[in-house]
């Protein structure tokens, strides 16, 4: 046993240490992972097709006053165009050797703590690009909320407004909740410009109350809407107003699991869903602004 031991040791620490079991706590501490609540905040769709095709009104028809007995005016009709949104395709791969699948036995089982991980994992990238999916710059991605928020001033589909540097003040906040013409339920937004947002109201003493939203997530609210956070965006000077029907994540396939064929002593899958995502309504974009 002694010359066992003398030989450990003079392979060094990093060699030696392998050839001793461990022995670890099951319960991982994973400080990495986030949670997403804007996930249960969007409009689940199912959709059968990799494109999703809906028709804006571009114009409206009009009315007029009229005499007595004069002709009828000429006939007016609404214009439409069609608008669609592509689905994309998110995959997540994972693998798990014989050797760590047979070491962790008893204690941890390595094969189902992956696939919990790999899973977390590609719920995570869905919620970063509901919110920067870009496109044309990636075009493996869908577009996300600060794609599909049309880039000019608030009118009758929403808008952006940038305030150039401004303060960020609760004037602001309620410009951008009557351009959403009411309709906005949800404010998004990252944890810094929360606190501001609840000093502000701190300051003139007016009541800050708080909401529950889907899942159980209670958060802080302005003029009764929910003010939402998600750590897959902390943009310290972007808001977003918008209707959470309005929110439309496209769902062709769902999340699901695929073992792969083996070709060696290891356990490989992947996970993978077929997503896109679609913004209607009125939603509106402040920006810009510092704190």
């Amino acid at each position: 046993m002694a010359d066992i031991e003398r030989a450990l040791s003079s392979l060094g620490a990093t060699t030696g240490d392998v050839l001793i079991p461990e022995v670890v706590d099951p319960g991982i501490r994973d400080y990495i992972w986030k949670s997403m609540p804007l996930l249960q905040v969007v409009t689940r769709v199912p959709w059968p097709t990799h494109t999703y095709y809906f028709r804006k009104r571009d114009t409206r028809p009009s009315a007029s006053w009229e005499l007595d007995e004069a002709t009828l005016p000429a006939s007016d009709t609404s214009t439409f165009s069609k608008q669609s949104a592509a689905v994309k395709f998110v995959y997540a791969r994972g693998e798990v050797t014989g050797p760590l699948i047979a070491a962790s036995g008893g204690v941890v089982n390595a094969l189902q703590e992956e696939i919990r991980v790999q899973s977390q994992v590609i719920a995570e990238e869905l919620t970063t690009k509901i919110i920067t999916g870009d496109n044309g710059t990636n075009p493996e991605e869908f577009d996300g909320f600060l794609e599909q928020v049309s880039a000019s001033a608030p009118g009758d589909e929403g808008g952006t407004t940038d305030v150039s540097a401004a303060t960020l003040t609760l004037a602001m906040l309620d410009t951008a909740l009557d351009d959403t013409r009411g309709e906005a339920n949800v404010i998004l937004t990252s944890r810094v410009v929360r606190r501001k947002i609840n000093s502000l109201l701190q300051a003139q003493q007016r009541f800050n109350d708080r909401t529950d939203i889907g899942a159980g997530f209670r958060v802080l609210s302005y003029d009764d809407v929910p003010i939402l956070t998600d750590l897959h965006w902390e943009a310290n000077d972007d808001i977003l107003f918008f209707r959470s029907s309005d929110a439309k994540l496209l769902v062709n396939q769902d999340f699901s699991f695929s073992p792969l064929a083996k070709t060696k002593d290891s356990e490989d899958f992947f996970i993978k869903g077929y997503f896109g995502f679609a913004l209607e309504g009125r939603p509106v974009r402040l920006t810009n602004f510092s704190l």
